[in-house]
């Protein structure tokens, strides 16, 4: 990894009065973030870009993406449409999966920390984050970060299930 895109990172949080900066603003919302921060692994400071969402978030994708295969595996006429777009009767079928899905147990999330090989093009090492809260905010990332680099994090090892 670069050692100026460390510095340019450590910088930045240094200039906004954070342990982390945002990577890319224009696409967090209230249940996932995208940021960068820096962590001490083996007496070695490395940059971690991060992408933490809710547990919840983790539940409606994990439902979606089941939702996909029953729908295609139901109806293999689906099997090229696009589940992207909001719109169609592919998505309908989505829509009634999902609900049918929802009422099975099968389907509970937990929290979790994965922390993945460095990437090719330097970036930092990803680390993704789902935690049981109910928005992401500036200072759920904070603490964070605080325990992750502290070594104090503890994953809550609970596993729920949501209200569709």
């Amino acid at each position: 990894m670069s050692s100026k895109l460390l510095n340019n990172v450590k910088s930045a949080c240094q200039a906004a009065g954070k342990s982390f900066i945002y990577s890319s603003p224009e696409e967090n919302d209230d249940s996932q973030v995208q940021f960068q921060f820096i962590s001490t692994k083996g007496g070695e400071e490395k940059l971690m870009d991060a992408f933490l969402y809710t547990l919840e978030m983790e539940y409606v994708m994990k439902l979606h993406e089941e939702a996909v295969q029953h729908v295609i595996n139901e109806n293999p006429k689906f099997a090229d449409a696009d589940f992207d777009t909001m719109d169609g009767p592919h998505m309908d079928a989505v829509d009634e999966a999902i609900v049918t899905l929802s009422k099975d147990d099968t389907y509970d999330v937990g929290e979790f920390v994965e922390e993945r090989p460095e990437d090719e093009e330097g970036n930092g090492t990803p680390i993704d984050i789902c935690l049981h809260v109910a928005e992401v905010t500036d200072e759920v990332v904070e603490k964070f970060v605080k325990e992750y680099n502290d070594g104090s994090l503890k994953i809550d090892e609970t596993v729920r299930s949501f209200d569709i």
